[in-house]
């Protein structure tokens, strides 16, 4: 019984301690994805520096959203994205100010991105 208890406490320990290294650079992104001016997705994700990310929506107004976040300045990060949707594609790549939304609009397809630092 002692031996589990040790086992729990040093895998609790390498948890923590992996979680801390996870929250350097860390990103919450918040998307709007509109064709021909209605919503039909609001995905956010927190997510790491230069790590791509995906979210897939499966439906009638599928999508698959993938982007990078890179850190360029104290106020400017980088964003490129792509999105395939049963309205289109685009993939742009745009320099954001942190908590201001930046929207790209490629014929009746537009995406709204707005990132937050959530950790260093």
């Amino acid at each position: 019984m002692e031996a589990r208890k040790i086992s729990f406490a040093l895998a609790a320990f390498a948890l923590s301690a992996s979680f801390g290294c996870v929250a350097a650079d860390t990103y919450k992104v918040t998307a709007n994805l509109s064709h021909n001016g209605k919503s039909f997705g609001e995905p956010a994700a927190v997510v790491r520096a230069d790590a791509l990310a995906s979210v897939e929506v499966a439906g009638p107004d599928a999508y698959k959203l993938e982007f990078t976040v890179t850190d360029v300045a104290k106020d400017e990060i980088k964003v490129a994205a792509t999105l395939d949707s049963s309205y289109g594609t685009i993939a742009p790549v745009v320099i954001v100010k942190p908590g201001q939304p930046a929207t790209v609009t490629v014929g009746d397809l537009s995406l709204t991105l707005t990132v937050d630092r959530t950790g260093s």
